[in-house]
């Protein structure tokens, strides 16, 4: 080999030698003990914020949860709260209509002429009669077929039977005059319409009458039967006027 060319080979190993040696010397550089403990600290330290990080999360959705289910709790109970004081309006306002009685002055029994044919008494100076003097209000009223004069208020139609009820205002809703009345022959059927606010007649024809209304004042006769519970009863009974 010349000469040449083992000097090119030695300068050729010398310059690799040269990159391989800086190259191991970094692969197996040591840190100080105080530069490993403070990085192993820190690492500990990123550990337990990524830990408490992730806590803090759980509780935030923890905290939304039972804050929305406060927020539905609360709508229910003002809806419940909003009904309640509807319901208790409402009955208060049915309670005061029910219980306030009309005015109306109804003149003693032993203040009245002798009854004769062709009188007629008003429906609620009949039934108060009855509340606050029973005996003398008997005699004066079940001894011969009565008129009765008053305000519809409602009707009552049995099935399967002819005669309808007419139902007669008083001093206070819960006390009725009920006259039970005979629709003429010439009416097959009577029932009422309009939810129970008209009374209607109709031929076996087919053809039909309006007999009475709700709100109408009409006059009845009929035999009166007394106070039973708190209602007076007529029956046998004929409609003799509706105005």
């Amino acid at each position: 080999m010349k000469r040449s060319s083992i000097l090119k080979m030695t300068v050729l190993a010398l310059i690799v030698a040269g990159w391989v040696v800086p190259v191991r010397a970094q692969e197996m550089v040591t840190l100080p003990k105080a530069r490993l403990q403070e990085l192993e600290r820190k690492e500990k330290e990123l550990e337990k914020l990524t830990g408490e990080l992730a806590g803090a999360r759980a509780e935030q959705g923890r905290l939304e949860n039972e804050t929305e289910r406060l927020k539905g709790q609360a709508l229910q109970l003002q809806k419940a709260k909003e009904a309640a004081e509807t319901k208790t309006a409402v009955a208060v306002a049915a309670t005061a209509n029910a219980e306030l009685p009309l005015a109306h002055d109804t003149p003693p029994l032993d203040s009245l002429p002798p009854w004769k044919k062709g009188d007629v008494v008003d429906a609620m100076d009949l039934l108060n009669h009855y509340r606050s003097e029973a005996g003398p209000a008997v005699k004066r009223y079940e001894a011969q077929r009565i008129q009765v004069r008053g305000k519809i208020v409602g009707f009552e139609k049995p099935p399967f039977v002819r005669p309808y009820v007419i139902i007669l205002q008083t001093t206070e809703r819960k006390w009725k005059v009920l006259c039970r009345v005979e629709p003429p022959v010439e009416f097959s059927a009577v029932f009422t319409t309009q939810h129970g606010e008209e009374l209607v007649g109709s031929t076996s024809a087919g053809a039909r009458a309006t007999l009475a209304r709700v709100g109408q004042k009409v006059v009845v006769e009929g035999h009166c039967k007394g106070l039973s519970g708190q209602s007076a009863t007529l029956s046998g009974c004929r409609l003799v006027s509706v105005e």
